[in-house]
């Protein structure tokens, strides 16, 4: 079957190397999708292992519409009861972009009644009661008349990993703080701070993949409920990912925060996720000695100064960072923000940036590689 993992745009190339590391075969990326194929055991070991996608999504069918019937009668021909039993449950929500078919809540409707009718037709029944634990979750989505339809199989998105029962004023997404990890030069071998940890998940996803854990080992999939999923398949990729597990005794990453509540709830999310080796510190950076800091890595989410009033605060902050990281030695930085300002205010072009999204927030990911002091 053919499989697609949505990610956030920017995201692309690194959830096409994580597929191909899986050992599957891509077929392409796209915007904000990588398309690749498999069976049901690809489709379980793709939702455990992605760090950096947020669904795994099995394609249903493909086409164009302009016109309602022509939307309905496509999706009525697809074989739907090859996944949606008869009591099984299957909300619609359909995304339409640059198409003649633009009312969502319309596309959603018509799909629905279309889904309806195939089922009815083939279990030979009026009545599809849709009180099962299966959710089919169907996804639809239309650009410039040309359908897509799928299933999502990941249920909550794949961010969700299990271990962030709360999180601070701006937390970042799991996934796009595994993606500044594997965009780092960062190794396990070497020390990584993070002076603005908020609520850890920069420190938790690089001790996630330095101990090759599978970031969703530990919560619950849409798929988990689905009656064409051998259940013993399931129990042997959970297995197999727990026995390739790499516990590191020692993890030097070392996170600060100026706020004792973000830094509790930082020391609360490792501990959910496992770790009790993560050193949490309570600091402004300010009152950091940088100049004990030798061949680190530095990956951070510092303030964005989103709201205008916090803006003079911030790029404050930002100056005075940048005259501390001068103290480091042979240390490097990868720093995400929204400010596209912020390599003046640091004091030094950065050597690359990268546009990648924190929610609906376009950021920039900053890299400095070795900065050496002054």
């Amino acid at each position: 079957m053919e499989l697609i993992a949505t990610c956030a745009f920017g995201l692309e190339k690194l959830v096409y190397d994580e597929i191909k590391k899986l050992g599957l075969w891509v077929i392409k990326k796209d915007d904000g999708r990588v398309f690749f194929e498999g069976d049901e055991t690809a489709l379980i070991k793709a939702n455990l292992w992605l760090r950096c996608a947020d669904r795994i999504l099995v394609k249903i069918g493909k086409f164009m519409a302009v016109t309602f019937d022509e939307l309905f009668d496509a999706v009525n021909a697809l074989e739907w009861e090859k996944y949606i039993g008869v009591t099984d449950c299957f909300p619609v929500k359909a995304v339409s972009v640059k198409s003649a078919l633009h009312s969502e809540p319309a596309v959603q409707s018509i799909v629905k009644k279309a889904v309806v009718k195939r089922l009815q037709q083939k279990y030979k029944t009026e009545i599809l009661p849709e009180n099962s634990n299966s959710v089919y979750q169907i996804i639809v989505k239309s650009h410039k008349d040309e359908f897509t339809v799928c299933i999502d199989s990941s249920g909550e998105s794949l961010h969700k990993r299990g271990y962030r029962k709360k999180g601070d004023i701006a937390p970042i997404k799991e996934t796009l703080a595994a993606a500044m990890v594997k965009l780092s030069d960062w190794t396990p071998d070497k020390t990584l701070v993070d002076p603005f940890c908020g609520s850890g998940t920069i420190a938790i996803e690089a001790a996630l993949i330095a101990n090759n854990i599978a970031p969703g080992i530990n919560r619950k999939f849409a798929f988990d409920n689905w009656k064409r999923i051998d259940k013993k398949i399931v129990t042997d990729a959970i297995d197999e990912a727990k026995e390739s597990e790499k516990p590191l005794e020692k993890l030097p990453v070392y996170c600060f925060d100026i706020d004792p509540i973000a830094l509790k709830i930082a020391q609360h999310n490792a501990a959910n996720a496992g770790f009790d080796n993560i050193h949490f510190k309570r600091s402004d950076f300010n009152d950091l000695d940088f100049g004990k800091f030798e061949n680190c890595t530095f990956i951070t989410n510092p303030p964005y100064g989103e709201r205008l009033e916090d803006a003079a605060k911030v790029n404050q902050i930002y100056k005075d960072f940048g005259k501390k990281f001068t103290q480091t030695k042979n240390c490097s930085l990868f720093l995400i923000t929204s400010n596209e300002d912020f390599p003046r205010l640091f004091g030094r072009p950065a050597d690359k940036n990268r546009k990648l999204f924190n929610g609906n927030i376009k950021c920039y990911l900053y890299s400095y590689y070795k900065i050496q002091s002054n």
